[in-house]
């Protein structure tokens, strides 16, 4: 008796022991939760189909012992490699003893395990070939599955739960929604990443159950048959292509091939060698024999590079399929035709390769007469990136005629300083779940650069999300996403990362940073010399206690494990903590400058203290965009090749570069202005103007239009040719005394005033057009405030509103009454050059209403701001 209670006595010393020492890193299940809270929140991502929990306890220890039944030497040897991560998460565990961990083939489940069998039998219909089932109690697991890869799938839900340190006994059956789960990562339009970084990026992709990665590809691809059109500080070679598919094999997951076929060429066609093989500056030319013998050639060396069944052509966004040098020929047959043509060669060349060819849907969306053109058995891929209530548009066209598709959200940097996330949360829910509904074969997550300053680092969290709805739709996971998401990310016990991600996004409702677009990033720190550059801080304030709230949270993140995103976090908080002190300090300095100039006779001492402390001031600032700017190329470099990185740090360094020599101006006028006045701000690049109107400086500009004498602007509203006399969008063509003219997107870097002499390279006896959208959400519209030379003229909706005349007010602008009611209204300047005048011009509404814009598609205030996809 006396020994049966001493061994209870050590049993339960033991048990306390243990269970002391999982709480004391972080137990997962001994936050205070109630059971199903628990397990309703099981730091497992994406969230299993079914979680049952019981009585007992789940007791990890520092080792592992694992058996297994029904696999092959070779399968053994596979998932043997992938145990050592498992490992990994045991040996942070302080509990001395062995975890035993059963793999099985779920035919030999019945053979000797009853118990686990009872429960597993109800789910071995519903697992299929990826899924698989789980089983923790005590000091065992058991993952059973029908394939290798479900048993590959439940390591990683174990690696999770020991990461985790969970200790509640736990059964789950779990299998995807979608068979097919993408993730597409555009590596052409700036970032190209290392191949060390994409095999971490498959590591970490593979664990969150992604069995498909691709990439964008237009040019960072180095071919044996046409080596000369990589860059060469920035590709992929063919030999690194095969052996990332190779790697990739280990992790369950292929890569899908791709190559832009058809638009966005015009990286590859700005080389000589090539420049023939255009249909335009654009796009690669389908009636040119050279242009089908080099597609023949990149593809088919990449279809026997990349391991995935599918290739995936692009053709997406072909702006000028009738605007070139086979437009007569285009417009005989259509330009359905012509484009179907294309595509079927293409089909042609990867069935001689093997492989099922992918496109994008854009196109035949638009002319869906191509779908009854092409193949049956094409792939489509419906893309569609804002946050929408239907998606029917994207998906009926497809499902309606028994097309395979795929449903293509994404989260989007385009442009951005950081990526919405709560727009692709939105846009990958309700894509993914319609798409689900409708039939579609694949969800396939894309991730855009367009603008090409950006880390990959940053999305991680939208890449987690897409994976969680790719695998499970469930609505009931959603509310302990976070939570799950840092647990797993971050090895972290609480959410503080994703509150400093939401915090951050609050940016983007404030008129100064909307839609985290970058334009505030690349506006002007200092005017240039004879130049002004116009400040509007009214949101410097509210965007500075945005930043100093999301730096704390980000403080107390507790992350453990990939640090590289909350560094990447870091910097975006630091840039945007740079920009709004930089806002503040050069406007603070441009008040000094010109107090200085007018005490300069009355009070020299106190002049050169107002210079040296503005020199002082510059200085450090300058200092600090040389650091930001070196821990960003650190950054970048951890995760990506040189390639553009030269590019992105000028933003960098021009700002550094302003800084400094108006600094070294301050202090050179400070030593020497006792013996001449002070130059004017202009003369020194620092005549600043705080201003509290908010003008519009995107646009779409055309021109510039030669005209007969100065002064005066054609007739034509959008174009002489009746073809394209509408409304533009971004490379539309404006014809003119039979030229071809584009409309071209065009931001003011200037805070206020848009410089024609600068963009066009000098004026002479000539006429530019300026066009852009205001949708009306409020109250109506009543003025509008136009500074431009004599003779502009101002149209609204096709209407003549207004004609500049030297009869303005003070400020340069004239106010222009008329009357814009709730809808989208048409705006469209014709700015003549004049040489008595610069050749600029500012628009503005009222100071009463509030203007926020994507690009050239500007809103007015409204509790429901439109956040638009770039």
């Amino acid at each position: 008796m006396v020994k049966n209670i001493l061994y209870f006595l050590i049993v339960a010393l033991f048990w306390s022991v243990a269970t002391s020492a999982r709480a004391s890193i972080g137990s997962y299940a001994n936050r205070g939760l109630a059971e199903d809270t628990v397990l309703n929140s099981l730091p497992v991502l994406p969230y299993p189909q079914y979680v049952s929990g019981g009585s007992g306890v789940f007791q990890a220890f520092s080792s592992i012992e694992v058996k297994s039944a029904g696999l092959s030497a070779q399968q053994s040897r596979r998932l043997k490699e992938h145990l050592k991560t498992v490992s990994d998460e045991t040996k942070q565990i302080k509990v001395k003893g062995t975890l035993h961990i059963e793999l099985l083939l779920l035919s030999q489940v019945q053979n000797g395990q009853g118990a686990f069998w009872d429960k597993a039998k109800t789910y071995k219909d519903s697992i299929g070939t990826q899924g698989y089932i789980l089983s923790a109690e005590n000091s065992k697991v058991i993952i059973s599955a029908q394939s290798e890869t479900g048993l590959f799938y439940g390591l990683q839900t174990l690696k999770q739960l020991l990461r985790s340190n969970f200790s509640k006994q736990v059964f789950i059956a779990d299998w995807p929604a979608y068979q097919v789960r993408v993730v597409f990562d555009d590596i052409s339009r700036g970032p190209i990443s290392k191949v060390d970084y994409i095999k971490k990026q498959i590591e970490r992709l593979a664990e969150q159950k992604i069995n498909y990665l691709s990439f964008y590809i237009e040019h960072v691809v180095k071919t044996v048959s046409h080596p000369g059109f990589a860059p060469e500080n920035g590709n992929l070679t063919i030999a690194q292509i095969k052996e990332l598919s190779a790697y990739a094999e280990k992790y369950h997951m292929k890569l899908i091939g791709s190559f832009q076929s058809f638009g966005h060429f015009e990286k590859i066609l700005a080389l000589d060698q090539y420049r023939s093989m255009g249909e335009t500056p654009s796009l690669i030319s389908p009636l040119d024999p050279k242009a089908r013998q080099f597609l023949k050639d990149v593809i088919g060396e990449l279809c026997e590079a990349f391991s995935a069944e599918w290739f995936n052509v692009n053709c997406d966004e072909t702006f000028d399929l009738n605007k070139g040098k086979s437009k007569e020929y285009i417009d005989s047959i259509g330009a359905d035709r012509f484009y179907a043509d294309h595509l079927n060669f293409l089909y042609d060349v990867l069935k001689g390769h093997n492989k099922k060819m992918m496109m994008w849907g854009d196109v035949a969306l638009q002319h869906e007469s191509i779908l009854d053109m092409l193949p049956k058995d094409v792939v489509y891929l419906s893309w569609e990136y804002g946050a929408n209530n239907d998606y029917a548009k994207w998906i009926r066209p497809f499902a309606s005629r028994g097309l395979e598709y795929m449903v293509c959200p994404g989260i989007l940097n385009s442009y951005r300083m950081f990526p919405d996330m709560n727009m692709a949360k939105s846009n990958i829910n309700g894509f993914l779940s319609e798409g689900k509904k409708s039939g579609a074969t694949g969800a396939f997550t894309t991730l855009w650069d367009d603008g090409g300053a950006y880390l990959f680092s940053v999305d991680w969290y939208g890449v987690y999300y897409a994976a969680e709805k790719s695998w499970n739709l469930q609505k009931k996971n959603e509310t302990s996403f976070d939570q799950r998401y840092t647990a797993v990310a971050y090895k972290s016990d609480n959410v503080n990362y994703v509150k400093a991600v939401n915090k951050l996004l609050q940016l983007r409702s404030l008129a100064l940073t909307y839609n985290m677009n970058d334009l505030v990033w690349h506006q002007q720190i200092l005017p240039k010399q004879s130049k002004q550059l116009w400040l509007n801080n009214q949101d410097v304030t509210a965007a500075q206690k945005i930043l100093r709230e999301a730096s704390e949270l980000l403080s107390g993140s507790h992350a453990s494990i990939n640090l590289a995103d909350i560094t990447a976090l870091q910097q975006t908080i630091a840039q945007y903590q740079i920009l709004m002190d930089s806002r503040q300090l050069v406007a603070s300095v441009g008040n000094n400058y010109k107090t200085a100039s007018k005490i300069q006779q009355t009070d020299a001492a106190g002049s050169v203290r107002l210079l040296s402390e503005s020199a002082d001031s510059i200085g450090l600032l300058a200092g600090r965009y040389n650091a930001l700017a070196a821990n960003f190329e650190k950054l970048w470099l951890a995760e990506n090749q040189p390639y553009w990185l030269d590019v992105v740090l000028q933003s960098y360094k021009s700002k550094a570069t302003a800084l400094t020599e108006l600094e070294m101006s301050l202090r050179k006028l400070a030593g020497t202005q006792a013996q001449t006045a002070l130059p004017s701000p202009g003369a020194i690049g620092a005549d600043i103007v705080q201003t509290p109107h908010s003008y519009f400086q995107y646009w779409l500009l055309a021109g510039p239009f030669p005209t007969e004498k100065q002064g005066v602007v054609p007739d034509f509203m959008f174009s002489e040719s009746k073809e394209y006399d509408k409304p533009p969008i971004p490379g539309a063509i404006a014809v003119y005394q039979n030229k071809n003219y584009r409309w071209k997107k065009f931001a003011s870097d200037t805070g206020g005033p848009v410089e024609l002499e600068d963009y066009f390279g000098g004026k002479s006896r000539a006429a530019a057009y300026a066009y852009c959208t205001l949708n009306v959400t409020g109250q109506q519209v009543s003025e509008l405030f136009v500074k431009a030379a004599q003779g502009a003229e101002v149209f609204c909706d096709g209407e003549k509103v207004g004609v500049i005349t030297l009869d303005q007010t003070d400020s340069g602008e004239m106010r222009i009454p008329l009357i814009l009611k709730k809808g989208n209204h048409q705006i469209l300047l014709k700015l003549p050059a004049d040489d008595a005048t610069p050749w600029n011009f500012s628009f503005r509404l009222g100071n009463t209403v509030q203007v926020v814009n994507s690009k050239h598609k500007y809103q007015t205030n409204s509790k429901n701001k439109t956040y638009e996809a770039e």
